[in-house]
């Protein structure tokens, strides 16, 4: 029995053996890594840099689906992998290339470390790191944030909320923010001042400081989708970006115009009145010129060619209109905005009769009239016959007797 297990303990020991070796003969190698160029030794980088790294591998059997990924440090955050790859066992040192970004928020002071990790679809994994030294820029702004609504209307101003942080070694002196819109002619600038490289407390000082810009939008702008540039700059640094906004509500959206009696009758020689009711939906002030066209023989005239509506309200214009030739005409009213934009286009009807409604008015009266008088003569004389008329004699007869 001791023979039989003795044997059992030498297969165990000999297909161990022959496993490991298998394992072995199958195992990736990290042959090089270059950072920036750079083959041997500490790598000194700066922040915010992007690192371009060359992994060079090789195996003694074939892998399937190898991948490398590389991150600084223990953030994994920012890491960066490679594609999937074949890895021919025997052949030449395999080369991927791949580039990474340096933190920009690390410490000079802090070790760094570039982690390499190569790994196949079988499971087989080899780890490699590089040292590295970093550093920062003496003078580095960057733009860390901005806040702004995506959409504004013509009239309001546009909000924005801008983080600026000193990326730098040194103080950040002066330091300004400006926002252009450039296709508006629109311009604002903020002043942040001196920004520390870290916070401190003397003087009281911090890296990153918040600031409110107001943008106003004219009242008269184009509703559309505009760039925002943002531009953060002092003597010695400078940092820049795009936003997009869209404006709405222009004049075109936030006028109503209402009208009443849009068909009319009247009499040759009569002037009759039309009304419109310009209505402001917005939050600005309008300015409307209102143009009327016309036929030859109908004279249309507007009260107010040129009216100034505050926010939130209306205003009512009157149109007169006469002719001398009785028919049937048309005109029409165009409203257009300040900035030269119609806003809307009313047709009016005009039926214009043979003489005036006064006139017929007056006519009619005067038939009544005669017509009530002669009733009354008539009633009259009847009633004077009637008074004057005398009463028939009664005829007494006596009687006789004989």
């Amino acid at each position: 029995m001791s023979k039989k297990n003795l044997l059992v303990l030498l297969v165990s020991v000999f297909a161990l053996f022959v496993l490991g070796v298998s394992n072995a003969s199958a195992a990736i190698t990290v042959n090089d890594v270059l950072v920036n160029g750079i083959g041997s030794g500490t790598v000194g980088v700066i922040a915010g840099e992007y690192l371009d790294v060359e992994v060079f591998v090789s195996a003694d059997a074939t892998h399937e689906d190898v991948t490398i990924e590389a991150w600084i440090s223990g953030d994994k955050s920012g890491s960066v992998e490679t594609r999937r790859f074949v890895l021919t066992s025997n052949a030449d040192l395999h080369r991927e290339r791949l580039s990474i970004k340096v933190p920009s928020n690390i410490d000079p002071e802090e070790s760094l470390k570039l982690n390499i990790f190569v790994e196949s679809e079988d499971g087989t994994s080899t780890h490699e790191t590089v040292s590295l030294t970093a550093d920062r820029e003496s003078y580095t702004l960057e733009i860390l944030s901005v806040d702004m609504q995506p959409e504004v209307s013509v009239g309001d101003s546009l909000v924005v909320d801008v983080v600026l942080k000193n990326r730098g070694r040194q103080f950040a002196d002066d330091t300004f923010l400006r926002i252009r819109i450039p296709e508006l002619g629109l311009e604002e600038q903020t002043y942040f001042g001196d920004l520390s490289p870290v916070d401190q407390d003397n003087p009281d000082k911090e890296d990153a400081v918040e600031r409110r810009t107001y943008i106003r939008v004219p009242a008269n702008a184009e509703p559309g989708l505009y760039t925002v540039e943002l531009e953060a700059f002092n003597s010695d640094s400078f940092d820049r970006l795009e936003r997009r906004v869209l404006v709405t509500g222009g004049a075109v959206e936030n006028t109503m115009v209402v009208t009443s009696g849009q068909s009319k009758t009247f009499g040759t020689g009569q002037t009759e009145t039309y009304t419109l009711t310009l209505v402001n939906r917005g939050n600005v002030v309008r300015v409307f010129e209102l143009i009327a066209d016309s036929p030859e023989k109908l004279d249309v005239e507007v009260s107010e060619p040129l009216i100034v509506v505050p926010a939130g309200s209306s205003r009512t214009v009157e149109v007169f209109v006469d002719s001398a030739v009785r028919d049937e005409y048309t005109f029409t009213i165009d409203v257009i905005s300040d900035s030269g934009t119609l806003i809307d286009q009313k047709t009016f009807r005009a039926n214009v009769e043979e003489g005036s409604k006064s006139e017929i008015k007056a006519n009619t009266t005067v038939l009544l009239t005669v017509i009530l008088a002669i009733v009354f003569v008539v009633l009259l004389v009847v009633l004077i016959v009637l008074l004057t008329r005398k009463p028939e004699t009664k005829e007494e007869f006596g009687e006789s007797y004989y």
